[in-house]
């Protein structure tokens, strides 16, 4: 189980930086970002979920079961996968 959550965490730090290295692209700049783009707030809190969700893990690992611990660490993984299916529009 910890070789997995190690696994799980190492992908979600890597869609973290992901997301943060194509976060020019997608929010077209600093400007961009106010009403016009509501998805801009979607998309920094999800940029700040990839890195807490390790650290969520980790710090209660004592005190939640190992389901939850999983849910916990595939939360962005989960959402990433099902963002790619809504088309934009």
């Amino acid at each position: 189980m910890r070789a997995f959550l190690v696994l799980a965490g190492l992908a979600d730090v890597a869609l973290g930086v992901l997301l943060i290295a194509v976060s020019g692209f997608v929010l077209q700049g600093v400007y961009n970002t106010g009403p016009m783009m509501p998805e801009a707030v979607f998309y920094v809190i999800m940029m700040a979920w990839c890195f807490l969700a390790p650290l969520v893990t980790w710090l209660s690992r004592s005190r939640l079961g190992a389901q939850a611990r999983v849910a916990i660490i595939l939360s962005p993984l989960a959402v990433a996968g099902i963002m790619l299916l809504i088309s934009p529009g």
